[in-house]
């Protein structure tokens, strides 16, 4: 008796154990807490498909498969959907940028090649034709009236295995005062000669006209359009000092001479000074007319004799 009564009171405690777990079991799958993240945000709670299976035949679904099918895409879908525009975007500023590049250089250009009529135009003894035959380019600057400022570099040939130019750097200037036709001239019949006997033991660099809007707008005058005298502008240690004063007293305020207001005032002058910095010329031939003289400056001391 007492045997029949032990087995059935196992019996009962077994079947409660048994409901106990499934208990549990549901509870788990149906309403256990929300984990909390590092910064106790609320995270949704993983579903346990294996302990689903134990108290349901249902067929078991893959949480994550679920979600990109049923819900949201997959993240590889949100990166290619989000980064495709972002990518075509980029693609299209990048090509904006390039098309406007090229834009703004092709108006340099006809700047320069319009300028180049109005010198054909000016002066006898440069036509239009000698005039585009020089490949100048645009230097980056422009006049007080939007005329570009040109150069046209003349490069020595590099020996095999070298690594740069070791000749000496010549920048020479022409047209720093409008009027002076001859300081122009000389320019463009010295750059075709370099062309033609193709010497170049030196690295040149020409800038033909310095003054354009002196020799090209209307009558040829000395000054910039700004009524300025360029040779009088550049920023020596004792302009402040000397400038306006001999402008004043010496030439007692000649128009052609005016300095200007303060020293590198002017936009020719301006780019003057920044092409001495960036191409560091070992010497600096300035072209005038029409006194037939050499005018030296130092500081190094002057040569004995140059040329005739």
């Amino acid at each position: 008796m007492d045997e029949i009564l032990n087995n059935r009171i196992l019996a009962l405690i077994a079947l409660i154990f048994f409901i106990s777990g499934c208990t549990q079991v549901a509870t788990l799958t149906s309403s256990s807490p929300a984990p909390q993240t590092p910064d106790g945000d609320t995270e949704a709670a993983p579903t346990s498909t294996t302990e689903i299976t134990e108290i349901s035949d249902a067929p078991v679904i893959e949480p994550e498969l679920a979600i990109t099918v049923d819900e949201n895409p997959t993240d590889n879908s949100l990166t290619f959907q989000d980064s495709e525009p972002a990518l075509t975007e980029v693609v299209a500023s990048s090509t904006a940028v390039s098309d406007r590049d090229s834009a703004r250089a092709q108006v340099e250009q006809s700047s320069v090649r319009a300028m180049c009529r109005e010198i054909g135009n000016k002066l006898g003894s440069v036509s239009i034709e000698d005039c585009l035959a020089q490949p100048l380019t645009f230097a980056d600057a422009y006049t007080v009236q939007s005329r570009p400022m040109v150069v046209r570099d003349f490069l020595p040939e590099r020996r095999e295995g070298q690594e740069g130019n070791d000749k000496p750097r010549i920048l020479i200037l022409g047209g720093i005062h409008g009027d002076e036709y001859s300081s122009i001239s000389i320019m463009f019949k010295w750059m075709a000669l370099l062309d033609e006997s193709g010497k170049k033991n030196f690295q040149w660099r020409f800038a033909p006209t310095v003054n354009p809007d002196g020799l090209l707008d209307g009558q040829a005058v000395r000054q910039n359009a700004n009524g300025v005298d360029l040779n009088r502008n550049f920023p020596s240690d004792d302009w402040l000092d000397l400038a306006v004063d001999y402008w004043a007293n010496t030439t007692n305020r000649n128009p052609r001479r005016y300095p200007g207001t303060h020293p590198a005032s002017e936009p020719e002058v301006q780019w003057v000074v920044e092409q001495i910095n960036s191409y560091k010329p070992d010497v600096i031939v300035s072209v005038h007319a029409p006194y037939h003289l050499l005018d030296y400056d130092g500081p190094p001391e002057p040569p004995q004799r140059i040329g005739e």
